[in-house]
């Protein structure tokens, strides 16, 4: 983050990397509203239960992942940080970290609390969890394929090899 004048700014690909799956989550949220319309269906429990194992392993995936790469990377000549800074992605890559746990954490406690039947689905209260589970549930699975999409673009960078020139 740069700080101008006092006030904190976001990077642009923070803003990219929150905006465009929000604006994706949204659209479908509000199909849902329009056509769908229901906040309760048979299988809800079923779904709730997938949510909350996806989003578990995705958590435990993203925790032992990061582990992996900053391994896996530190044995080639250049460690993960130096590489990540070589591309300018380390803000990025640490956002994207926290944005995505917060994301996979917030679907699941929704999840969680939704499959407890704490709040009435039927209710005015209950429409409005039900709508901010959908939107979490669909952020939690746009923002984990971007981040797996940048995990996977990390891992198998190369680095740029000088060519040789070749004798005529």
């Amino acid at each position: 983050m740069s700080n101008l004048g006092g006030s904190v700014m976001i990077s642009n690909s923070r803003f990219r990397n929150i905006l465009y799956p929000s604006l994706f989550a949204i659209i479908l949220v509000l199909f849902w509203i329009f056509f769908v319309k229901k906040t309760t269906f048979g299988g809800l429990s079923s779904v709730l239960e997938s949510i909350i194992t996806f989003s578990s392993i995705i958590i435990g995936f993203y925790t032992a992942m990061y582990g992996v790469i900053i391994t896996f990377i530190q044995s080639d000549k250049k460690n993960v940080f130096d590489r990540m800074s070589d591309y300018q992605l380390e803000d990025t890559f640490k956002f994207q970290l926290y944005f995505s746990l917060l994301t996979s954490f917030f679907a699941l406690i929704l999840s969680i609390i939704m499959q407890s039947e704490l709040i009435n689905l039927t209710s005015m209260a209950g429409n409005l969890v039900f709508y901010v589970w959908l939107f979490s549930t669909l952020m939690l699975f746009i923002v984990s394929g971007i981040t797996m999409s940048f995990l996977i673009r990390l891992i198998f960078a190369k680095q740029v090899k000088p060519r040789e020139q070749t004798k005529i």
